[in-house]
Formats: C-alpha cells, structure tokens, sequence
C-alpha cells in the first residue's frame, strides 16, 4: 500500500514540475516598447520556484506582440514603462505569424512555450487601478482622470483637457456649456455685447 502511495506522490511531483514549463496566461508587465514594430520587452509578474525551492524572478520575454485594439480604424494608447497586463502564450510558435501574418509555417515544434508571448495591457493590480471609475459608457481618459472624452450612456457627451471643459446634454435645447476659466458659457443663449452692426457677415470658420 506504501508503494502505491509513493508511486501516485512521485507521479503527482513529476507532473507539477513538467507543468512549471506550459505556459498559458499570467499578468505580467512592459519593460521596453517600439511604436515602430509594436514589440515589446516584458516581465512576469509572479515568482518562480525552481525544484530546489529556491525564488527568483523569471528572465524578461523579448520581441513579443502588444494588442492594439482596432481593425480599419485603431485605438492608439500610450504604452510606458510599468504598464500592467495579462500575458499570453501561444499554442503554437508565432514567429513566422508575427513576420508575415495570414497564414504562416510552423518553423519550430513548440508548444505553450515561453518564447511565444504576447500582451494585453489593462489588467491591473490594486496598486494600479484607476482612480474615480465611472462605470457609465465609454470614457477614454488619462490615469488621473483629469482629461477625458466620455460617451455617457444617457447619449449625452463631455470633454475636459487642461482648462477646457465641454458639457454637451442630451437634447440641442439643453444648454451647451463650455467652462473655460472661472465663467462657464452656454453656447445656446451667449452672446457678444459691442458688437457694430453692419451690412456683411463673417467668413466662415477657420
């Protein structure tokens, strides 16, 4: 009975350390990124273990793909230094895929192996999570939240960057208010006191 216990408790360590070596998905962060090839250098987020038991940090993955969301028309963000994400690997060797697309040669027999990364920036730890989340449409902002163009889920619109902000409500009888300064102006009732009447009009928006 012995036997077979240690028989299934080898069998089970065996197992756990092949596993170490298939590689799926783990968060993950950039370290160096290329706008021009859209490769990027990236670190593993989580310790590894070695059969000893001894800690240490996994070496950094070269030359790997980053998501850029968008077909015909993209979304282009800024990717720094530290930017958090998931990390994913890929079933098969990417090499020839990331160098031709469409259809490529499996040029190498690996599987769920290291070297064939790729990164999704945008998962984030609580260290990095963002602050004031809205929750409501769609909001492309800056960390701070202090610049944004928002898509609220009422249909209305509002943008703010630097000293500039822009309330658009949801029907065009509503006030359009811009704050610019410390005196907000509604766009539906301003208007210019001074003003020498005459018999032209203006030229058109420049």
């Amino acid at each position: 009975m012995k036997e077979a216990s240690d028989f299934t408790e080898y069998t089970k360590r065996t197992f756990r350390e092949m596993m170490k070596d298939v590689a799926t998905s783990i968060p993950g962060y950039i370290l160096a990124f290329d706008p021009e090839t859209q490769l990027a250098q990236l670190q593993i987020g989580i310790e590894r273990v070695d059969i000893a038991g001894e800690v240490f940090n996994p070496p950094p993955l070269i030359e790997c793909p980053v998501y850029i969301y968008g077909g015909a028309f993209s979304v282009e963000i800024q990717i720094d230094i530290g930017i958090e994400g998931v990390i994913l690997f890929s079933q098969r060797c990417i090499d020839g895929w990331v160098n031709s697309g469409g259809v490529a040669p499996n040029p190498m027999l690996r599987f769920h192996d290291f070297s064939d990364a790729y990164f999704l920036p945008g998962l984030r730890s609580q260290p990095n999570k963002l602050s004031s989340y809205s929750n409501n449409g769609v909001k492309l902002r800056n960390k701070d939240g202090t610049q944004y163009v928002w898509l609220q889920n009422d249909g209305s619109v509002k943008i703010k960057a630097n000293n500039v902000e822009i309330d658009a409500p949801v029907t065009t009888t509503s006030s359009f208010i811009i704050n610019s300064g410390a005196t907000p102006i509604d766009l539906t009732t301003h208007v210019h006191g001074g003003v020498e009447p005459g018999g032209g009009t203006t030229n058109g928006p420049t």
